[in-house]
């Protein structure tokens, strides 16, 4: 039997899947614009969370479309 860990360890950090950052962002809307900012900062501060929820909302968004 192997003795329990007496130490914190480093969290495991997983990959986002590449696809729940997909969204493209519709020309000349200007929250999609804002949007795709967001995603790409989140991305360079590795905060992949963040640029999730920005791509979430790229693709949920309505575009000017009356919902």
């Amino acid at each position: 039997m192997s003795e329990p860990t007496r130490y914190q360890q480093k969290s495991v950090e997983l990959p986002i899947d590449p696809w729940l950052l997909e969204g493209t962002p519709v020309n000349g809307c200007g929250v999609c614009i804002a949007l795709a900012r967001q995603r790409k900062e989140a991305l360079e501060r590795g905060e992949g969370a963040k640029a999730f929820e920005a791509a979430a909302e790229i693709r949920q968004h309505p575009h000017g479309r009356r919902v």
